[in-house]
């Protein structure tokens, strides 16, 4: 009931606030690790007088403890941790019992927003009860839903080149005279990238030239000319010239060698990824359609009318004129 109070406290960092301490100086029998008394609701571990005597029991320090998360029960496993939620217990609830004295549980905009989260869990719960709950989909229906969309997984035609991108026309021609004369194009690369001249495809300082496998979708628009020559050479060509490409105003001066290709290639629904995303949104499409059904029964069980001629059409926004001089 209290933990929301106490991950609030948690979060600003309160120790033993001035009024817990207040609390604590008034009644020091609110806090002794050698007091135990075993009342009719269980261990009272703690005591504090506010308007009446309110106690503190071992059994809900414990029962509060289960129901957080795993990560945050950790927190309090030994008697040091217990100690320290002990003292947020309380701590949450002297904050509350002030808040009440303050009238707080009838400002209108608290209550208004407790009934807005009232109403967002009954809608949460009733969509879990009549969606969610009836959510149930068999390997057939995933295999159905992989048939149907086979297109989406299937890897594209790819080549893996040695390129080199650099940004300044003169040197890039000066390079490509290099590469005529016989010298060995990734030699250059790492050599430019060393240098930081590289950019663009082939700029990993890692692996400087490798561009890994790209498909015809992997690099903006502009770089049409680039992947149209590199699709078309053959594996182990360097191809002749320097290519210039116009990517958002932005000219790159392109060389490469072509390395590898790999054909495009059907993914099967057994490849991890491709099962994960499958089953993610055949659930999803299944769950809208039950979503669908229902809300359609639910409105004709309650014969739902719409006016639509009765809404007003949206009025065109006046726009200001500036006075005649």
């Amino acid at each position: 009931m209290f933990t929301g109070i106490i991950r609030f406290i948690e979060k600003v960092n309160s120790v033993v606030p001035l009024l817990l301490i207040g609390v604590l100086a008034m009644h020091p029998v609110f806090y002794s690790c050698s007091d135990k008394a075993i009342g009719a609701d269980g261990t009272v571990i703690a005591e504090y007088e506010w308007n009446g005597k309110h106690r503190i029991t071992l059994e809900e320090m414990m029962q509060e403890i289960s129901e957080l998360p795993e990560y945050k029960q950790r927190q309090y496993q030994d008697k040091e941790g217990l100690e320290t939620y002990m003292l947020l217990m309380a701590e949450s609830r002297l904050i509350l019992a002030l808040a009440r004295d303050e009238k707080l549980n009838e400002d209108p905009e608290i209550l208004k927003k407790v009934q807005d989260y009232l109403h967002e869990l009954m809608v949460k719960r009733i969509t879990t009860q009549e969606v969610d709950a009836k959510l149930s989909l068999s390997e057939a229906d995933y295999m159905a839903y992989y048939e149907a969309h086979k297109e989406e997984y299937v890897r594209p035609e790819q080549v893996r080149l040695l390129c080199i991108t650099l940004l300044n026309k003169e040197r890039a021609d000066e390079v490509f005279v290099q590469i005529k004369a016989g010298k060995d194009i990734a030699e250059l690369a790492q050599e430019l990238s060393d240098r930081g001249e590289l950019v663009g495809p082939g700029a990993n300082p890692a692996s400087p030239g490798d561009t890994d496998y790209v498909s015809r979708d992997t690099y903006p628009p502009g770089t049409e000319p680039f992947l149209d020559a590199a699709f078309a050479a053959e594996i182990g060509q360097t191809h002749d010239g320097v290519i210039e490409v116009e990517v958002q105003g932005q000219k790159y001066y392109m060389m490469f060698r072509k390395d590898e290709a790999r054909d495009a290639y059907q993914k099967p629904l057994e490849d991890e990824d491709v099962r994960r995303n499958v089953e993610r949104k055949a659930e999803r499409e299944r769950r809208d359609a039950l979503m669908q059904e229902w809300i359609r029964q639910l409105r004709e069980r309650a014969e739902v009318k719409t006016f639509i001629d009765r809404i007003p059409e949206a009025q065109p926004e006046e726009t200001e004129t500036e006075p005649e001089e």
